[in-house]
């Protein structure tokens, strides 16, 4: 795969682990939306109920993560499309945990300037 088709994949992973997410949030914390989280005054590094998740919110968006502070995603509520930073920050927590081939994306996660250049060449 090119690295342009990686970062395709990627996205998409994103948008499916996001949703996963806010699904998380709503159920266990019986919420309409997701983004309410914000508001229940949570102290950082809030164990997720009946899971072995963690949540720490932040500004306008949440951390969702595995003990150990690895897997899951961080995304802001009132960003829908992922940058390059926090597409970033999802290829480590999802490579760290061995989610993602370790031959395909270790350029990629080698060098975060790559996933930058690529979303402009995707258009995004």
């Amino acid at each position: 795969m090119t690295n342009k088709e990686l970062v395709k994949n990627l996205i998409g992973l994103w948008y499916a682990e996001r949703a996963w997410a806010e699904e998380l949030l709503k159920r266990s914390f019986n919420l309409n939306h997701a983004y309410e989280v914000l508001g229940l005054g949570l102290e950082e590094d809030y164990r997720i109920p009946g899971t072995h998740w963690y949540c720490r919110p932040h500004g306008v968006g949440v951390d969702i993560y595995s003990a150990g502070d690895v897997g899951g995603i961080d995304f802001d509520f009132d960003k829908p499309e992922p940058d390059a930073w926090r597409l970033m920050i999802f290829l480590q927590k999802q490579f760290e945990i061995e989610n993602l081939d370790r031959d395909l994306y270790q350029e990629l996660y080698e060098c975060d300037d790559h996933i930058e250049l690529l979303l402009k060449g995707l258009g995004l």
